[in-house]
């Protein structure tokens, strides 16, 4: 299997994934491989320090740089480090871990990231995809906890979209608080969602998120990380 290689603009578009859309990156085919930046010096950037390694055929060394930083949840890295572990290169064939990064890549935003997981999906056992779910749920309720403001919009797609069985009061919940919090394409998912719901279990969640966003000084915990409002 041939590793394509992008080169990607970052702008913001549509998303393959709810009609409201993701602050994503526009790819382009070109004769690189993988998802490129503008060039800088590979010595301070480690990401382009794995695209040189991927063009010079140190598939392994490029996997290593990607894998540190797509835990780092650089959505790029996770898209490319998706891409070699689905083709086998510099690390044997893993079906499995290339799934949970382009899940996890598809969540940041990257508009190619649900091909390959679509590519992934009948690779990998029903009972291992929970798995694979439980471990970004896991994540993403550790990024929450930290006060990630990017992760809650993330965590509104991954229950809406990803789960086997979509959890869209989870959804509609966190909508809720990333609404309260001003982030971005929140008031338009919780719209949305509540459209699915019904109204008891509206209501439910609202005092929930109500309760939650108290509770847990919501205001100031993800007032470190600002992200753009509408």
């Amino acid at each position: 299997m041939n590793v394509m290689i992008y080169f990607c603009l970052r702008i913001k578009c549509c998303c393959t994934l709810p009609l409201w859309g993701l602050t994503s990156v526009l790819i382009l085919t070109l004769a690189q491989p993988l998802l490129a930046r503008d060039a800088v010096p590979a010595s301070s950037d480690p990401f382009q320090a794995a695209v040189q390694a991927v063009d010079s055929g140190d598939f392994f060394r490029a996997n290593e740089l990607f894998l540190m930083l797509a835990e780092q949840e650089d959505h790029e890295a996770q898209f490319n480090l998706a891409v070699l572990l689905r083709a086998g290169k510099g690390l044997p064939q893993n079906f499995v871990r290339a799934l949970e990064w382009a899940w996890l890549a598809q969540l940041g935003g990257i508009v190619r990231a649900p091909d390959i997981a679509n590519s992934l999906i009948d690779k990998v056992l029903p009972a291992t995809q929970i798995n694979i779910a439980s471990r970004i749920d896991t994540r993403l309720r550790g990024r929450l906890s930290r006060g990630d403001r990017e992760a809650i919009m993330q965590f509104v797609v991954f229950n809406q979209t990803i789960l086997e069985q979509p959890d869209l009061k989870t959804a509609y919940i966190w909508s809720l608080i990333g609404a309260a919090l001003g982030v971005q394409l929140a008031i338009e998912a919780r719209d949305e969602i509540s459209t699915e719901l019904e109204a008891r279990i509206i209501l439910s969640a609202q005092d929930l998120a109500n309760q939650m966003f108290l509770d847990q000084s919501m205001e100031l915990l993800f007032s470190s990380t600002p992200l753009d409002v509408r």
